[in-house]
């Protein structure tokens, strides 16, 4: 199954991504969004590539692909499928656009159809479920473009610099069940 259409190519981590990986992962700017609170060296993102790479979602409870723009032939983010509860057959996701020059190409957009139809379509997941900070009006928006709906908020959910944050979540039920 070729994850790709003509705005975005998603692909597993490779070894040759520790650089980029490094340098996202490692951007204080974005550590509220990944619950982040110490930088990552490149030594553990090694040993992430290289485990992430030998299984699969059922022992991970994860997985991770790279977003390459076909416009621009470069990784620009990342989307994560994570929290994966095998028995519900549900998982959270999130996705980063981390490249200033690839925002506002409906790059997020694409790879989210094409995570959401691999979930759903081949993977045969039930839910798929997004939490977002309410200053986010970006993802908010991504979110419920693709058909996710709003269904709680967690009030003053997280201590941020600049002070409490809320956090929405939204649910998407596939179709298919």
């Amino acid at each position: 199954m070729l994850l790709k259409n003509d705005i975005v190519k998603l692909r597993p981590l490779e070894p040759s991504d520790i650089e980029i990986l490094y340098k996202w992962e490692n951007d204080p700017t974005i550590w509220d969004v990944s619950y982040t609170t110490l930088p990552y060296s490149k030594f553990a993102l090694t040993n992430y590539i290289n485990d992430s790479a030998q299984r699969d979602i059922y022992e991970m409870r994860q997985f991770r692909f790279v977003i390459e723009s076909n416009e621009l032939a470069l990784p620009v983010g990342l989307v994560d499928v994570f929290d994966f509860e095998p028995f519900d057959m549900r998982a959270a996701v999130g996705i980063s656009v981390n490249e200033p020059s690839a925002r506002g190409k409906k790059i997020a957009t694409n790879a989210m159809m094409l995570l959401i139809d691999y979930c759903f379509n081949y993977l045969h997941f039930h839910q798929l479920y997004a939490r977002v900070f309410s200053d986010n009006a970006a993802s908010i928006a991504l979110f419920k473009s693709l058909g996710f709906v709003e269904c709680g908020v967690f009030k003053q959910w997280h201590l941020s610099a600049e002070g409490w944050k809320d956090e929405h979540v939204f649910q998407l039920i596939s179709k298919n069940i």
